[in-house]
């Protein structure tokens, strides 16, 4: 038997190409019959996963509070969220969230407080309507306010992104007084309007995904198009472009809530090479999943022992039974390693004793990377 060792890690880079759109979990501002026609009425306190135009709850917020923004954490079952007005969640927190905080339910079904607005300087007034994280469940809180909002000598736009960079692990440990832009959405083409308010963002295939709270024309200098509630809107850098309308929306409700898939994560170091049962001269390669929730398939990449980096994609589908794959080897001297991957993205290739390794050329999701640590 011979044994391959293979960990991971993760890092972005822009997708030039792009399948048909993920699952997303949405928010939706009022109650809302199920535009699928399922027949039931989804309330502001319900998850509801979207694909392929199907609308299926996930999760509902006890005490039932207007939710207005969602994040899907990498750690098997945890969530952040914020509320649209004070509430203790049925008595679940000691104290009311306060729209301007931000709460994590973790897997058992337990709230607490992730980030403090007031202990982060966030007026009272301001309300987080939109949040995800960046570079996993340890890194940086983006947020975006439902008003202009002062903090320090900075003045944030309700489409601005804000970036709060983690400064310890108590919810108010959050650079205090110092938040930067991580979108300027005054700069972003040819301006969003200060009365577009971004209620909804992630980066979602190495793309900023964003849903806005009235119809927004976003390169007005062009005319049409303009988004409605019901469409989520990309920006890759230089261009807005509609990355999915949600079939059947009712224009009455706005999706005030958005998040893409958790992050590929990191397959631990226990990749197995041993010889097949099945097909003479073949291999089996069994492996562990990944820590992070947002792994739902894997792609093997195979390379030369002694020509280093030289892995390409080898299988880009882990075929049941799940976390084994048989593979005829190109050579004798191959290597192997196990690359997690989202819908969009794949996370890490492993860690050579230089640090990360290189992609794989080709690889399985070509150009689209997403590197986090392991909740």
């Amino acid at each position: 038997m011979r044994k391959l060792m293979a960990c991971l890690a993760v890092a972005a880079v822009f997708a030039v190409t792009r399948a048909a759109p993920p699952p997303v979990v949405i928010v939706p501002e009022v109650p809302t019959d199920d535009p699928g026609g399922g027949g039931s009425t989804f309330l502001p306190a319900d998850f509801i996963r979207y694909s392929a135009g199907l609308y299926t709850p996930v999760l509902t917020i006890s005490g039932n509070p207007a939710v207005d923004a969602v994040e899907k954490m990498d750690k098997p079952g945890n969530w952040l969220f914020s509320v649209e007005a004070a509430n203790t969640l049925a008595g679940s927190l000691p104290t009311p969230a306060e729209p301007r905080d931000v709460i994590r339910r973790d897997g058992a079904a337990t709230y607490s407080f992730f980030f403090c607005g007031a202990g982060a300087g966030v007026p009272a007034t301001s309300n987080v309507d939109a949040v995800y994280l960046e570079g996993g469940d340890t890194g940086n809180l983006i947020v975006s306010f439902d008003v202009p909002t002062t903090i320090g000598a900075t003045t944030f736009d309700p489409a601005d992104l804000v970036r709060f960079r983690r400064t310890g692990p108590l919810c108010g440990n959050w650079g205090l007084g110092a938040p930067v832009l991580a979108f300027d959405a005054s700069a972003a083409g040819a301006g969003v309007a200060t009365s577009c308010n971004a209620i909804g963002a992630d980066r979602i295939g190495g793309l900023l995904v964003l849903a806005f709270d009235v119809p927004c024309n976003l390169a007005p200098s062009l005319g049409p198009p303009t988004y409605v509630p019901g469409d989520l809107v990309t920006w890759d850098g230089a261009n807005f472009s509609l990355f999915e309308h949600l079939a059947s929306w009712p224009i009455a409700s706005l999706v005030d809530a958005l998040t893409g898939q958790a992050n590929p994560g990191r397959v631990p170091p226990t990749l197995h090479v041993d010889k097949s049962l099945i097909t003479p001269g073949d291999l089996t390669l069994t492996w562990t999943a990944s820590c992070s929730e947002g792994a739902n398939d894997y792609g093997i990449y195979e390379g030369t022992i002694g020509t280093w980096p030289s892995h390409h994609s080898k299988k880009c589908d882990d075929l049941p039974p799940l976390l084994t794959e048989d593979v005829t080897p190109q050579l004798a001297s191959s290597y192997y390693l196990v690359v997690p991957q989202n819908d969009l993205e794949e996370g890490s290739y492993g860690l050579a004793t230089s640090g990360e390794r290189a992609i794989g050329a080709p690889q399985c999701i070509p150009l689209v990377q997403t590197l986090s640590s392991c909740p």
